[in-house]
């Protein structure tokens, strides 16, 4: 103020032993300005004090020092990513997604949450966790679900590298879901980063087989032959809208046919008539038996071929096609009174 003065105007370190003159009456104003570090925690207390200069009394020295205490609130951009770098999955088969934790700062955290809750469509999963230097995993690795926590320095990353098998009756889409939270008294300004979620479409793999018998292998023209189709489902996935086709191959006449189907699985029609084009479902090692009878006609000659094929529906991988197929050969046997 007016008539009093500072021995240094100003100065980029701690003030110490700065000297002022005062008139009666008279003020000096320090602004000092500093950073709090990244690393900060709990509190922070700075305390300044005046000392009378040699020779002067100070008659009440319980001022000549003052303190302010203020509570730190880290703040710290967290954020984390997701990805097992395909967009589609086969059932029964394993996958591999990287989870990347990482804090902008400019706070370090401690003890932020990651939580990583696996669907039903993923199993038997095991995880592992590295983090760069001044940061440190809460667990090196675990199994299932991740639900763990991080220490994050400003500008660290911790990364997960978590394993698990597709379920084999997975179908459709699969989506897995990876999230950090900041810990109790930090504050996190960009809360849209803080989840990543990874969807993929799950590609069945269904083992699908045909086996056909006739009866009699022998027929006699003018009579009736029966035909017995079995379609099974040797898995692992189950399978829904499983094409199955038997042309009626000449000289059969009269075709007519029923299906009936395992516990869990369907026929996609009960019974028809001619040529079977229809549809089933079958759970893993579910079976659709299709019985089918036609008539020989009197004039028939020699042998008779019939064949049925059974092929996985959209989206679905049959890993043996050599069986998707069956075929029975009767020899007509003419019989004349």
């Amino acid at each position: 103020s007016a008539g009093s003065s500072c021995s240094a105007p100003s100065g980029n370190a701690n003030i110490n032993n700065t000297a002022v003159n005062l008139l009666v009456g008279g003020t000096a104003t320090f602004v000092m300005t500093a950073t709090v570090s990244s690393n900060a925690a709990g509190t922070v207390s700075n305390t300044v004090t005046v000392a009378a200069p040699a020779g002067t009394t100070d008659p009440n020295p319980a001022n000549n020092s003052a303190t302010d205490t203020d509570t730190l609130t880290p703040v710290a951009d967290l954020a984390i990513t997701k990805t097992n770098n395909t967009t589609t999955i086969t059932a029964s088969t394993q996958v591999t997604y990287t989870i990347t934790a990482t804090n902008s700062g400019p706070s370090a955290v401690t003890g932020a949450a990651i939580t990583d809750t696996l669907p039903a469509g993923l199993t038997n999963a095991t995880w592992t966790c590295t983090a760069s230097a001044g940061s440190a995993c809460g667990q090196a690795s675990g199994t299932g679900s991740i639900a763990t926590t991080v220490n994050l320095a400003s500008g660290g990353t911790a990364t997960y590298t978590l394993t698990a098998t597709v379920a084999n009756d997975a179908l459709g889409s699969l989506s897995n879901t990876a999230s950090i939270a900041a810990p109790a008294g930090t504050t996190d300004p960009v809360a849209g980063n803080n989840s990543a979620t990874d969807t993929d479409t799950v590609i069945g793999r269904s083992n699908l087989r045909v086996t056909k018998t006739a009866t009699p292998v022998q027929p006699i023209p003018g009579s009736t032959i029966t035909y017995t189709i079995i379609i099974t489902n040797d898995g692992p996935s189950p399978v829904t809208g499983a094409t199955v086709n038997d042309p009626i191959p000449s000289p059969l006449t009269d075709a007519a046919w029923t299906c009936a189907a395992s516990g869990g699985s369907s026929c996609g029609l009960a019974a028809g008539t001619g040529s079977i084009s229809t549809t089933v479902n079958l759970v893993n090692g579910g079976t659709a038996t299709f019985t089918l009878t036609a008539k020989i006609p009197a004039n028939a000659t020699g042998p008779i071929t019939n064949t049925a094929t059974v092929a996985p529906p959209t989206g679905v991988i049959d890993p043996v096609n050599s069986n998707n197929s069956g075929s029975v050969t009767t020899t007509t046997q003419p019989s004349s009174d």
